[in-house]
Order: structure tokens, then C-alpha cells, then sequence
């Protein structure tokens, strides 16, 4: 794995911004992990880590992967799954509500798959936390709580390639010019983070017409 500081600090020599052996200054440091923060969260809305499924939520539940759950936080409590029922492999819609209504027992259960996410939207105050699983740490990580010493999401498969993302993302803030070894890196992290090939594969629900 990879802290936060390791990718950033990696990005920021890919720029040219900080030598060997030496750390960002505290402004540069901030914007660098606000931009790996904004990473994160644009691959949870653009798809990435795959589809979520909008869930409201009116009893205390345990969450399953790849939800989005709306609740009034005052009175409902959302749990992260250590383990996911392996009916999971999709959920039928049936299924879901059921699971959501009883939250029944399986005794066939998988850990959450690698890269998965959860989010949790209050309604008062439109709150949003963002919950990422990594499956080497097997925890879920908020997106919007990390800091320079947390483990950064899905580093392990790819440092440098996570490095070099986030070195795209930052090189119009500080004026830099990106190489093309960066360019490689970038190109070879997002489409194995996309694709996720270490991952069981994962059949999909046919719609015919």
C-alpha cells in the first residue's frame, strides 16, 4: 500500500515540483490532496467503480455494496458490510427490497469486492459521505476523511500509476508540462482500475426487448 504523502509526493516530482528526498510545502500538500480527494469522487460519479443503486432508507440497516443511501441521520444508522451475501452477483430488484426490508442471513457470504462503494446522502443538511473498499487494507475508506498518512484507495495495484493520475489532475494548477512516460502511467492505472481484472468476474443482467 501507499499513503496519501507517497502518491502525492509522487506526483509532484512527476511535475517537477519537489526534489528527491524532500517534502511539499503545506499549501502545495493541501491542494494536492484535495485534488486526490476530487479524484476519487469523480470516478465514484462517473461510474468507474461501477453503478450505484439509489436506496432510501427508514430503518437502521446494514449497507450493501454499491449503494447509494438516502436517510434522515437523525434516526437511521447506516453499518458497512465486513461481508456481502454472495446473491449480490447481481441483485435482482426483489431480492434487493427483501434484503433491505429483513437484511436475511446467508451463509454463502464473500467479502465486498475490491474498488466498491458506498455512499450515505443525509437529507438534513445534505450531508455525503463516500466509502471506497480496499480489498488489501479490507476496510472501507471514506474519501472526504482522508489525510496524508491514511492508506490511499486502491494504491496497492499501482502506486506510481496513481501518482501519475493525480499528476494530470494538478499539472494546469502549477503550470508543469506532463511526460509521456506520465501519460503511460495515467493511461495504465485508470484502465486497470476501470476493467479491475483481479477481480471475480461479474455477470450482467440481460434487458431484452
Amino acid at each position: 500500500m501507499a499513503s496519501c504523502r507517497h502518491v502525492i509526493n509522487g506526483a509532484l516530482r512527476k511535475l517537477g515540483r519537489l526534489g528527491g528526498g524532500r517534502e511539499p510545502r503545506t499549501a502545495d500538500a493541501a491542494d494536492a490532496l484535495a485534488a486526490l480527494q476530487g479524484l476519487y469522487l469523480s470516478w465514484i460519479a462517473s461510474g468507474a467503480f461501477g453503478r450505484l443503486r439509489d436506496v432510501i432508507a427508514e430503518a437502521d440497516i446494514t449497507a450493501i455494496e454499491g449503494c447509494r443511501i438516502i436517510r434522515d441521520e437523525t434516526v437511521v444508522t447506516v453499518t458497512l458490510p465486513e461481508v456481502v451475501p454472495a446473491y449480490c452477483d447481481p441483485l435482482p430488484y426483489n431480492l434487493e427490497r427483501d434484503y433491505y426490508t429483513t437484511n436475511p442471513v446467508d451463509s454463502n457470504n464473500r467479502p465486498p469486492r475490491d474498488g466498491s462503494v458506498i455512499q450515505i446522502k443525509d437529507t438534513v443538511g445534505g450531508q455525503v459521505a463516500s466509502y471506497v473498499y480496499d480489498g488489501t487494507l479490507r476496510e472501507w475508506v471514506q474519501i472526504e476523511m482522508l489525510q496524508m498518512d491514511n492508506e490511499a484507495p486502491r494504491s496497492v495495484t499501482d502506486p506510481e500509476g496513481l501518482s501519475a493520475t493525480l499528476a494530470m489532475e494538478l499539472a494546469d494548477t502549477f503550470g508543469a508540462e506532463i511526460g509521456p512516460t506520465t501519460l503511460r502511467q495515467a493511461g495504465r492505472y485508470t484502465t486497470a482500475m476501470i476493467n479491475n481484472p483481479s477481480a471475480p468476474r461479474r455477470e450482467a443482467v440481460g434487458v431484452y426487448f
